[in-house]
């Protein structure tokens, strides 16, 4: 027994230890760029800002190692999913040596939320109108004409808005696991759920499948529709194996990274949905979402990132909405072996789309 208590105490005592290393580990405070020498690189930029934008809580992360390069404003998807940027610097995705990147959280998510912002005011339109204001206020900090804009997953489809809105202020537009007729892709995803769990014979995806039925979900409330979602992209997720998996090195960069205090770490770990409002209430427009209908033409050149095996967002209609759409450049990028985020199975071809195409157009 005296064993026994020795090692649960020393559990204990290692546990605390590391708690406290990662609680002195987050000041809040964005890490700069240094040189060789320590010393801040002078035309860096690194900090965030809890602005609100249209009477809502937002948070812009605004990090660069040179203010003269190009902004990028990246949108990220969920709904209701937020940035963890030194994840995406440690997996070699933060593209902050190429871009000023600003990482939007947009409302109803991440640390600025406010649980006194109504329900009724996080709605897709008004997201579409923060972004663009978030836009504007880049255009004037860093003195640019145009920015890049980046879309992930639900980000296509804000992004897609924006630019449809306001043209003029996007230079360019990079799409990742994108959407184009969602009320089909739920269908042909739960198919493919469906089929994979009856050729292996899983009979638990199988009943629970059945459960919740095929869409569409006309009955359901919101939270139920988004329930079924997690159900389906469950099994989904089972067939459909990403490549990526954090590593030690991974998790421990984002837990000891001073630019994000640490109720914001803990909350990086719970499921975006249990957290913040916002997955509970878009996923209905979410899942109604028809960009090839809606969004056929592009004023500004398109660039499509799309991995072969890609169930939440379909591969084949992301293509279909790629070879439709209209736009005075446009070009399609097939990850394969690839799923919904490609930019972490594949951080350097991920990369070097940006370094060989995007920029040099």
């Amino acid at each position: 027994m005296k064993w026994l208590l020795y090692v649960l105490s020393s559990i204990l005592v290692l546990i605390l230890v590391l708690l406290l290393v990662i609680r002195i580990n987050s000041s809040g405070i964005e890490e700069p760029f240094l040189d060789n020498d320590g010393n801040v690189l002078p035309n860096s930029i690194a900090y965030h800002e809890d602005m609100v934008i249209n009477g809502a809580p937002q948070r812009v992360t605004i990090r660069g190692k040179d203010i003269n390069n190009p902004v990028l404003l990246r949108v990220i998807g969920g709904p209701g999913a937020f940035h963890t940027p030194a994840a995406n610097k440690v997996l070699g995705v933060d593209l902050e040596d190429l871009f000023t990147v600003c990482y939007w959280d947009q409302r109803g998510a991440g640390p600025a939320y406010d649980n006194s912002i109504p329900d009724s005011t996080i709605t897709l339109e008004q997201i579409v109108e923060d972004g663009l204001d978030v836009t504007k206020f880049l255009i004037q900090k860093f003195n640019k004409d145009k920015i890049y804009i980046e879309g992930m997953s639900w980000g296509t489809t804000v992004s897609a808005y924006m630019v449809q809105k306001k043209p003029e202020l996007f230079k360019a537009y990079i799409g990742i696991g994108q959407m184009a007729n969602q009320p089909l892709s739920e269908q042909m995803s739960f198919d493919f759920a469906m089929g994979e769990a009856q050729k292996h014979n899983d009979q638990e995806s199988i009943e629970a499948l059945n459960k919740i039925g095929r869409p569409p979900y006309p009955h359901m409330t919101n939270v139920e529709m988004a329930e079924a979602c997690d159900v389906e992209r469950e099994v989904v997720y089972k067939y459909a194996i990403s490549s990526f998996s954090p590593s030690f090195k991974e998790l421990s960069g984002v837990l000891l990274d001073n630019g994000a205090a640490f109720k914001e770490k803990y909350a990086f770990f719970q499921y975006y949905g249990t957290v913040y409002p916002a997955y509970n209430i878009l996923w209905p427009t979410c899942f109604n979402i028809n960009l090839i209908r809606d969004v056929p033409e592009w004023k500004i050149p398109v660039y499509i990132m799309q991995g072969d095996n890609d169930h939440s967002t379909e591969t084949s209609l992301a293509k279909a909405y790629f070879d439709t759409l209209k736009a005075p450049l446009k070009k399609w990028f097939l990850f394969e072996n690839a799923t919904h985020e490609v930019l972490l199975e594949y951080p350097e071809k991920y990369r070097s789309i940006y370094i060989a195409e995007v920029l040099r157009n």
